[in-house]
């Protein structure tokens, strides 16, 4: 979206992409937490110019150009995420939505290593050793 394709066209991607790496299982692992938390997190962090600059990121962009503050930042953000997760829904992908919104990045990796041994089998999260 933010690149200007609309929601048919990343349909067709989607569908591509699934028809190209059959027969593989694929496991989608999405992050999920409030954007505007998450904004806020971002600028305590990184500092506020960091605000100023994702703000103009975003509003340079061709499916994007409606963004003109952080709180219109997060409303694009809310609505790119209901879009991920109703386009992949469409997939035959599994997937897993990991709500990280209290969690630090400790807690963020805990909860996802749980989740993909809870669903995928120990092995799957072996790779993932901290």
């Amino acid at each position: 979206m933010a690149w200007g394709h609309d929601e048919e066209a990343i349909v067709r991607f989607l569908g591509e992409l699934a028809r190209a790496v059959e027969p593989a299982r694929v496991t989608v692992v999405y992050v999920h937490g409030d954007p505007e938390k998450a904004l806020g997190r971002a600028i305590e962090r990184e500092g506020g110019a960091w605000g100023d600059w994702y703000v103009r990121k975003l509003a340079g962009s061709p499916g994007t150009r409606a963004v003109h503050d952080l709180a219109s930042a997060a409303g694009h953000l809310r609505f790119e995420a209901d879009l991920t997760r109703r386009l992949l829904a469409r997939t035959p992908w599994r997937l897993l939505t990991v709500d990280v919104e209290a969690l630090d990045a400790r807690g963020a990796y805990s909860r996802t290593r749980r989740l993909l041994t809870a669903e995928l089998g120990p092995a799957a999260s072996a790779g993932l050793e901290g």
